[in-house]
């Protein structure tokens, strides 16, 4: 699945500098260099990464470069560059045939997460936190929104923006992204309570996809107080004041042609004896009821990974106080996220070993080790980045030496379509330290 990484070079050019002129006979700190060192850091103090970055791409710690000339350099990069690059590596990943399906559907899930920020007046100022809270006691703080394939977990789209941003709203901002990447005919959108939106759902409608979103027990009640069965299919009028309220002409054009939206409902009952509703517009009958319970029910991947973003990748541990740094930071760790995932994948198929069977255990294969496949990237990360091939195969064969010498066990999937996220009290443990 990854051939090579010789692409990032192209994105090393006059189109990602904000500032003209400013790399003009700079031999110490170069485009090329800079926009390799921000997805190198490893979010220690600034002046001791400068040391050992200098040491690993030129060859010397004692350069003469300073903490304030690097943090300068960056601020002409655009992060563009990094979400430029990220699409990149993805639409290659994608032209790839063996990618999972389920049912010949890719399975993507929509979710935010909220990210911590630097609490600094500029960050507070740029991310719209309003100033009247007590800042000394609520940190800053930011909307994470993703979209990712839950089934060959990559991150395809995500942005990193104000809290007030709308949920659905970042939705759409997905869908419209990776339009042009992933087959949307064959794509079944999964979004919980939070992304109940007629407008969502008229959007993926229009892009002719697929959404499985899980309904609050007061949504559409008037049509679902008719049902009498468990798979049933309703019609949910769209009114000319909710047309009205759609800012998108092409999708308000959209909406007064369909006049109503046709739903397909599915009530599944949980362990715990609760209906879960699930609303979708694939009225394909040879998809089940148990089949979107287990579509609904893979959307927890995408809680996992971004427990991988926060915990593996420490990404809310930011090396500036301005939004271009917080958003060069974010956007080059889901470019590395994806890198680490790719390799992960490459490496699961040539395993061979099978775990044991025993009663105590319920384990169906190994894995290689994410957070392991994150901390080699880091570390080769300057040869997966090069323009010299050799160096680049040589470093992707170093990781998947080491990486098949360091699986972990992956266990049987629970039949419950609920999963609660533990809050363990304590950030860092002895069983999951950081591997860079």
């Amino acid at each position: 699945m990854l051939d090579n990484m010789g692409s990032f070079n192209s994105y090393v050019c006059e189109k990602y500098i904000l500032e003209e002129n400013k790399f003009v006979r700079n031999r110490k700190l170069p485009q090329e260099c800079i926009m390799r060192y921000v997805p190198w850091n490893r979010g220690r103090t600034t002046a001791l990464e400068a040391l050992y970055f200098m040491e690993e791409f030129w060859g010397d710690m004692d350069m003469d470069v300073s903490k304030q000339a690097i943090s300068q350099k960056r601020m002409i990069i655009d992060p563009q560059a990094y979400v430029d690059i990220n699409e990149d590596l993805l639409k290659r990943i994608y032209g790839e045939p063996e990618l999972k399906t389920y049912k010949g559907y890719y399975l993507t899930a929509h979710d935010g997460s909220i990210f911590d920020l630097p609490n600094y007046p500029t960050i507070r100022e740029d991310f719209g936190i309003e100033e009247n809270i007590n800042h000394s006691k609520h940190t800053a703080t930011a909307r994470v929104s993703t979209m990712v394939d839950v089934l060959n977990e990559f991150i395809l789209s995500s942005t990193i923006t104000s809290r007030k941003s709308s949920e659905s709203d970042l939705a759409i901002d997905h869908l419209e992204d990776v339009k042009n990447r992933i087959d949307l005919h064959k794509t079944i959108s999964i979004c919980d309570r939070g992304y109940v939106s007629k407008k969502l759902m008229l959007k993926i409608m229009q892009l002719k996809s697929y959404f499985v979103i899980r309904l609050k027990k007061d949504t559409f009640i008037d049509q679902r107080y008719k049902l009498t069965q468990d798979d049933e299919i309703i019609e949910v009028p769209l009114t000319k004041s909710f047309i009205k309220t759609i800012p998108d002409e092409k999708l308000r054009k959209f909406a007064k042609k369909e006049q109503k939206l046709k739903l397909r409902i599915i009530n599944i009952e949980l362990p715990t004896g609760e209906i879960e509703t699930l609303a979708t517009n694939l009225f394909d009958k040879s998809m089940t009821i148990d089949d979107f319970k287990e579509i609904y029910n893979k959307r927890w991947t995408i809680e996992t990974n971004y427990d991988k973003l926060k915990n593996k990748l420490e990404t809310e541990n930011f090396s500036g106080r301005r939004k271009i740094i917080i958003e060069q930071d974010f956007y080059s760790d889901v470019y590395v996220f994806n890198i680490a995932t790719v390799i992960k994948h490459d490496v699961n198929e040539i395993i061979t070993r099978q775990p044991r069977k025993n009663n105590k255990h319920r384990y169906k294969e190994y894995s290689a080790n994410f957070n392991i496949a994150v901390g080699l990237v880091k570390k080769e990360l300057l040869n997966l980045l090069s323009p010299d091939e050799e160096k680049q195969q040589q470093a992707i064969s170093k990781i998947f030496k080491i990486l098949q010498k360091n699986l972990i066990y992956v266990k049987e999937e629970t039949e419950t379509t609920t999963r609660e996220p533990t809050d363990y009290g304590h950030k860092f443990h002895d069983n999951n330290r950081r591997s860079f």
